[in-house]
């Protein structure tokens, strides 16, 4: 009887299960059920970052401008804000960012204008002029709400996108503070012990 018992118990089991399995499989959102992993964005700015001989970064609402030039011992340097040379390492890693800019997403269903973003006109304009005389245009604006990124457009696209962060916090930065060449720390100098003179001899 136990036994029988045990039985009707397990098939009643099974068949709630089957039915709580059937239920939520009815309810799942449509959405959810095609739901598929975004397409990852396009890069939106691709050229030769060996190439680059001319870099302007602008800020016009504040008279900002900071300007590189690519010179034929291989160097860069500042021309505005100042004359110098420039932190080689941090302007190439700018160029190179540049080069290979793949936005975080873009904005194609907004019926907002780039003026709404900063963009209109930007805060920020960034033109990175080539050997053959092309020049390669990014657009940046204000910062999205969570502060991970900057709306940004390139010259020729109408599409807005999210920039990374890190392009516009360089960007700020080389406005602010132009990449001169950092000063070489002098070496501590190796300071000798003070000569101890020997004591006087004892005179006969």
């Amino acid at each position: 009887m136990k036994f029988r018992n045990t039985l009707i118990l397990v098939a009643v089991a099974i068949l709630l299960g089957g039915y709580v399995l059937f239920v939520e499989r009815k309810t799942t959102p449509v959405d959810e059920q095609s739901a598929t992993i975004p397409t990852p964005v396009a890069a939106a700015l691709t050229f030769d970052s060996g190439n680059a001989r001319n870099v302007a970064i602008v800020r016009a609402s504040q008279g900002q401008r900071t300007e590189l030039a690519y010179g034929g011992d291989g160097l860069w340097r500042l021309i505005a804000p100042v004359q110098d040379e420039a932190d080689q390492e941090q302007v190439i890693r700018f160029v190179e960012a540049l080069s290979q800019l793949r936005p975080s997403r873009a904005l194609t269903e907004t019926t907002s204008q780039p003026a709404d973003y900063d963009l209109d006109p930007p805060d920020i304009q960034v033109d990175v002029i080539m050997q053959d005389g092309a020049i390669h245009t990014l657009r940046l604006g204000a910062m999205n709400p969570s502060q991970s990124g900057y709306y940004g457009q390139v010259a020729g696209d109408a599409t807005i996108y999210l920039m990374p962060f890190s392009v516009g916090a360089d960007a700020e930065r080389m406005l602010n503070t132009p990449p001169v060449k950092p000063t070489p720390t002098p070496e501590a100098q190796a300071t000798q012990p003070p000569l101890i003179p020997p004591p006087p001899t004892a005179q006969p």
